[in-house]
């Protein structure tokens, strides 16, 4: 009874291997399941595509891996992820006399050495590996690892006391080995030792390449780059009327306007319009739109819009069109706050006069419907306020400001944040995101969240410390 339901299993078993799409299928190995890598030799093989084992279907876990191999195995990371580039790296030579050019790790262990010496470092890839052989084939130990990993890792945001009872205050290493223990990257023995001249398993480089992926989406992104606007739920308007066009009679002007809008929006979608539809659409939108213009039809916002949208030959000064836009609006022109948020968020950049962009905010403010709009009438405001150089007035609006909504009042302190760093009020900017942070853990929208809100958290505090760190 045993040997059958073995040959059944073995049966089932195969019976799924030959049944899966070789482009799709995972990767497995005999000798990880159980072992307390599994997942993050999984996830390096599969998810990442960054592994491979050995010919006979083993990883071995336990075993050592080379210089060369993780030089390459992080060059590769860095590349996947975007933090290392061929336009970033200067000429560099390698002097090492064991690593000819045809060596097959011999580019990425160059590039990795220029990446490293470009930092603003007193450590060089040569005093990690010192000498004028680099041993590509001998085994990396995990002082040696945690050296070259450290360059790619961003500041931790935990300035928590981390120690090992085998590492001196004095030891060479002590403030990267520290750096990557306290942002969750490496970490020590249960014995509390760090054991650095022992060799670095293939088990413990993956589950450190793993948690080095993860941090490396924080330094892809950025978070505090710009003024940001909060986008209303749903939005995703792309050819909006502007105007009332639903509960009010329609002249012949509105209904001509309506149908190119219509047309434009529809050719947006399928890029032809059918022949058998061509009689229900306008066979030239745009032209109808300069048209309109010039018989001085009322809609000037939307008209506007969609000749800076569509590029105009015919009214072709765009900063005059989005300032015509504004001033519309200014002087009593009814639009939505989704339409004047879609309006500061495309055009703004044109409009050259902040007289009168500040006068179009200022009444956005004071009209919006909502939270969501009057905070983003603010930002811009702060915005117009930095691009003035009047950097006072700027920082004031958010002083007055404490939502207690949490995607708004994050988005509160991540604007808030952008004009200190411009400012490079560093310690200001990560004094405000940490109280902001302990503000949004009380609120009881947090824990549906949380994952959500402190990705925004620790995003933007790295990168204050980035903006900071190249100061």
């Amino acid at each position: 009874m045993r040997l059958k339901k073995t040959f059944v299993t073995i049966f089932a078993c195969l019976l799924l291997l030959f049944s899966v799409n070789t482009t799709d299928a995972r990767i497995y190995f005999y000798d990880v399941f159980g072992h307390w890598a599994e997942d993050a030799i999984m996830w390096g093989s599969n998810t990442a595509k960054l592994l491979s084992g050995y010919e006979d279907g083993s990883f071995k876990p336990d075993g050592n891996i080379s210089r060369a191999e993780y030089v390459s195995l992080l060059y590769r990371t860095a590349q996947k992820q975007g933090i290392i580039s061929e336009q970033q790296l200067k000429d560099s030579t390698l002097d090492y006399v064991d690593v000819e050019s045809r060596f097959w790790a011999h580019d990425h262990i160059l590039k990795i050495k220029s990446y490293i010496d470009n930092k603003n470092s007193h450590i060089k890839f040569q005093d990690i590996f010192s000498g004028n052989n680099f041993f590509p084939n001998e085994k990396i130990t995990r002082e040696e690892a945690a050296a070259l990993t450290y360059f790619f890792a961003s500041a931790p945001i935990e300035l928590k006391d981390i120690s090992f009872n085998d590492i001196s205050s004095n030891y060479e290493y002590l403030n990267q080995i520290t750096a990557l223990a306290r942002a969750g990257i490496i970490s020590g023995n249960p014995d509390g030792t760090f054991r650095p001249e022992n060799n670095i398993t293939r088990a413990e480089t993956v589950t450190i390449i793993q948690r080095l992926y993860k941090d490396m989406e924080y330094q892809k992104k950025s978070y505090i780059e710009d003024i940001k606007l909060i986008e209303s739920n749903g939005f995703s308007m792309e050819y909006p009327l502007f105007g009332d066009y639903i509960n009010r009679k329609l002249d012949t002007n509105d209904l001509i306007y309506k149908r190119a809008i219509e047309t434009l929006e529809y050719k947006s979608l399928v890029g032809i319009i059918p022949f058998e539809e061509q009689h229900l659409y306008d066979p030239d939108p745009i032209r109808t739109i300069e048209n309109l213009k010039k018989n001085k039809y009322s809609n000037v916002i939307g008209m506007n819009y969609y000749l800076i949208k569509y590029e105009s030959k015919t009214y072709n000064n765009q900063a005059q069109l989005a300032e015509e836009m504004l001033t519309s609006y200014s002087n009593g022109a009814l639009v939505s706050d989704d339409e004047l948020q879609l309006i500061f968020k495309k055009f703004s950049n044109l409009i050259e006069d902040t007289d009168i962009m500040l006068r179009a905010l200022e009444r956005w403010e004071n009209s919006s419907t909502s939270e969501v709009a009057s905070n983003n009438a603010l930002f811009m405001k702060s915005k117009v306020y930095m691009i003035e150089g009047n950097t006072t007035e700027a920082i004031e609006l958010y002083e007055n400001i404490n939502s207690s909504n949490p995607s708004i009042r994050i988005a509160q302190l991540m604007n808030y944040s952008h004009i200190l760093t411009s400012l490079k009020e560093y310690e200001v900017a990560e004094k405000i995101l940490r109280e902001g942070w302990e503000q949004i853990k009380g609120l009881d929208a947090y824990r549906a969240n949380s994952g959500k809100f402190d990705e925004q958290f620790i995003g933007a505090l790295k990168e204050v410390f980035r903006l900071k760190q190249s100061y």
